[in-house]
């Protein structure tokens, strides 16, 4: 089942990149995060403070966008030939958990609505990127 659901969405973004090459994974990944963000942002009706918050996750999510690209590299090179650019880069999935932990406790205490809703996204992502990655894995000239 869990097989099948995750597809799904693998299926839906692959579809979209052939349809316009030009699209890539992360316009994709970026246009739903909006949709959702936009979406929260209308049903919470708390206005400027919402919207501000509403950007702030938007940049964040791009930087761990750019920050989860980077550390799959590092982990297929060292996968090929147990050399790295960056010695540290395992450290991001740690650093990435307890922020996102430290955030949900801190957004839920002021009903920052839509700065939570990012958590659930920051959350789901990279379980969304280990899906893509093992129907299209890296290449390895990509690394």
């Amino acid at each position: 089942m869990l097989k099948t659901l995750e597809k799904i969405p693998v299926r839906v973004v692959a579809w979209m990149c052939r349809i316009n090459p030009a699209i890539q994974t992360w316009h994709i990944e970026l246009v739903f995060v909006v949709i959702v963000l936009v979406a929260v942002g209308i049903i919470s009706g708390k206005g400027l403070v919402e919207w501000i918050g509403i950007i702030a996750v938007l940049f964040n999510f791009a930087y761990v966008q750019i920050a989860d690209r980077l550390e799959e590299r590092e982990a297929k090179r060292y996968h090929i030939d147990k050399k790295v650019e960056v010695h540290c880069y395992w450290k991001l999935k740690y650093y990435f958990y307890a922020k996102e932990i430290s955030f949900f406790a801190y957004f839920f205490l002021l009903h920052a609505w839509a700065a939570l809703v990012g958590v659930f996204i920051f959350l789901l992502y990279p379980i969304w990127r280990k899906a893509w990655r093992k129907y299209h894995p890296l290449d390895r000239d990509k690394i």
